[in-house]
């Protein structure tokens, strides 16, 4: 039993002796605890619980990070609301694994406006922390399940303490006397996290998918095999009626005699039924083929249809700091609210998508009627 004085050098040791096996193990760990879902998350909140589940964290981590920037530029304010926006981030964690989802995204949504205020005002417009709020914008929309006036009211809040900053805080000094690098440093480091951040919402929203589609083909394959050994089983039982038959038949042969062709009619009836069921598995396992087929398709469309908008985002986030406020509200915002409606419906196109499945699962239509066929992927010609 090693000494307790001893436990961050034997760490450090085995972290330099196979670095990338112990940090692969403690990545693989942490990806498995943020994608486990408590009994209490319901189904109809899978995908959004796997989406802010990532993203408190990651957010989180980012506070993390600018605790030392901040203590770097001798800012006290700043330090301090980086303590009580991680406080926040782990009660929002905690309330979304307990299934209080709308508590925890108003708790989140809450943190980012009183941050970016708070920042806008210590380092000025120009860092860039108000970008995170469009961004933060988007998540009321990714609970499709949500009441309509519940999505506007929070994205009306987001836009509201954005237009604040832009109105109140823009144009006056910042708080904070920092030099040109200092600026261009947390500018930069801002636009990273903020596409960084996008990416990652981007990949979990596929992996939520993959995995949905991947669990409804594997109850199909359990189904299928149930009724595969069922029907084995049936084939069995026919074939030890058919031994039993041929035994009797050998033990009274004299008195059966007559009854030879009655057993020739039932060998060929057995014979007809091991042939349809061979049809059977046949068939099943060329609709199991069709509908890995589609699943494939799907998957691609969900790569494609919902990067698009997000792209348009992005797009306008990133030329939002070189124009106007009036060039912002004339020509950019009309197509950000376009671009985040288009991303609403992509995502319920998909939810629709996977409800389809489910419920051709539940009327047995078969399996490859369960993969309903894609839709078509409409590319908007809009200014983004």
């Amino acid at each position: 039993m090693p000494r307790k004085g001893n436990l961050f050098k034997l760490a450090e040791n085995k972290i330099t002796q196979n670095p990338s096996t112990y940090l692969g193990k403690l990545v693989w760990r942490c990806y498995a605890y943020l994608s486990d879902v408590p009994p209490v998350v319901k189904d109809e909140n899978y995908w959004f619980y796997n989406i802010t589940n990532l993203a408190y964290f990651l957010i989180s981590l980012l506070h993390l990070f600018w605790i030392f920037v901040f203590s770097t530029l001798h800012t006290s304010t700043m330090v301090g609301v980086q303590f009580f926006s991680i406080s926040s981030y782990v009660l929002a964690f905690y309330l979304n694994r307990r299934g209080h989802h709308l508590t925890a995204m108003l708790i989140a949504l809450l943190e980012v406006g009183i941050h970016q205020v708070i920042a806008a005002y210590e380092t000025g417009w120009g860092t860039g922390f108000q970008n995170f709020i469009p961004l933060i914008g988007l998540m009321p929309f990714l609970k499709y399940n949500e009441k309509w006036a519940t999505k506007v009211t929070l994205a009306l809040l987001s836009m509201g303490i954005y237009l604040y900053i832009d109105i109140m805080i823009k144009n006056t000094a910042p708080a904070l006397p920092l030099t040109g690098e200092q600026v261009s440093f947390l500018t930069i480091t801002n636009a990273i996290a903020c596409f960084i951040l996008v990416t990652l919402w981007g990949i979990v929203l596929s992996f939520s998918y993959n995995r949905t589609v991947a669990d409804l083909l594997k109850k199909e394959q359990e189904l299928f095999e149930v009724q595969k050994h069922a029907e084995q089983a049936e084939i069995l039982g026919a074939l030890n009626i058919a031994a039993r038959d041929k035994e009797i038949f050998q033990l009274r042969n004299v008195e059966l005699r007559n009854s030879n062709q009655e057993i020739l009619l039932q060998k060929e009836q057995i014979e007809l039924l091991v042939s349809e069921q061979e049809q059977i598995i046949a068939r099943r396992t060329q609709e199991l083929a069709d509908a890995n087929k589609k699943l494939v398709e799907l998957i691609q469309y969900n790569a494609h249809s919902l990067r698009e908008p997000l792209t348009r985002l992005m797009g306008a986030m990133m030329i939002a700091e070189y124009i106007t406020r009036d060039e912002f509200f004339d020509d950019i915002w009309p197509p950000m609210g376009k671009a985040v409606s288009d991303l609403d419906k992509r995502i319920l196109e998909v939810i629709t998508i996977a409800n389809t499945a489910v419920e051709n699962y539940e009327l047995g239509d078969g399996i490859s009627a369960t993969v309903p066929d894609i839709p078509s992927i409409s590319r908007p010609n809009l200014p983004l």
